[in-house]
């Protein structure tokens, strides 16, 4: 029997250490392709095959790797790929692939950063920034969690007394994302099939509010009031707040600013933001 013991151990170690040999090849094979691993170190670790090279079956499976990161980036910037064309397009993917390898196993989550990469790689074209921070909020506010939301109906029991401190938690799709150019007038035409305008830097920052409602994603730009309004809600402010936020952008009363504050409220209700209240 100690002997029988003996033997499953000594098997059991043999087994884990291969699966730690496999977890570290498998790990230096991934730094290669991101680049961390020069090639020739890695080539040593693999064999040829007698018909293709070592660095030859890398090489190839290097380039396919990157072209296949390449056109997932195209997948989730389709409109970004119409403004930019394909020449351009493919020029930057391959430079932002070259400095953002993937760290994920499903490519749908691969591209957050090109907004950023953008901003720093084609600075003359702000615009193309803006669109693919646009464009990736629209796609991942249709990703988003499902929850119940918050009904008009279920305000209806609060005290009036109590109205002052209500705060409320926006759904999980939700994004107000600031614009400083005529992104949207861009993405619109572009979306069409048509000819964009010309960039053009807005006289005042815009907002514009991303979020999904029931299978669909939407966008909405909001005026000065709104956005206030919004981004207070959006940081946890009291009803009270809120208010006196509206206050500070629209000449109005102390009860004219409580029924702007209720009609957006229930605006936002109306357009399924928001999931919850709480005092």
């Amino acid at each position: 029997m100690a002997a029988s013991g003996s033997f499953k151990q000594a098997g059991f170690a043999d087994g884990h250490e291969r699966m730690s040999q496999l977890a570290e090849l498998q790990s230096a094979f991934q730094s290669y392709l991101g680049g961390s691993t020069l090639a020739v170190d890695f080539e040593r670790r693999i064999q040829a095959d007698g018909k293709i090279s070592a660095s030859r079956r890398l090489a190839i499976y290097h380039d396919a790797y990157r072209l296949r990161l390449i056109e997932a980036l195209a997948t989730s910037y389709p409109i970004l790929f119409k403004l930019l064309g394909d020449t351009l397009f493919q020029q930057l993917a391959q430079g932002y692939v070259a400095q953002y390898p993937s760290a994920f196993r499903n490519l749908r989550w691969y591209g957050a950063e090109l907004a950023d990469y953008l901003g720093t790689a084609l600075p003359q074209h702000p615009v193309a920034a803006e669109l693919a921070d646009f464009e990736w909020q629209l796609a991942h506010a249709f990703d988003a969690a499902d929850t119940a939301l918050l009904q008009l109906a279920d305000l209806a029991a609060v005290p009036a007394e109590d109205w002052a401190g209500l705060r409320f938690e926006l759904q999980p799709s939700v994004r107000q994302l600031p614009l400083r150019w005529n992104t949207i007038a861009v993405w619109h035409a572009l979306n069409q099939e048509q000819v964009p305008p010309s960039p053009v830097m807005l006289d005042q920052a815009e907002s514009c509010l991303i979020w999904r409602q029931q299978l669909d994603a939407h966008f909405c730009s909001l005026d000065a009031v709104e956005a206030c309004a919004f981004t207070l809600l959006q940081r946890g402010a009291s009803f009270a707040e809120i208010c006196d936020g509206v206050a500070s952008h629209a000449e109005a009363d102390d009860n004219e600013t409580v029924m702007v504050a209720a009609r957006l409220l229930a605006n936002w209700l109306e357009q399924g933001l928001i999931c919850r209240f709480y005092r």
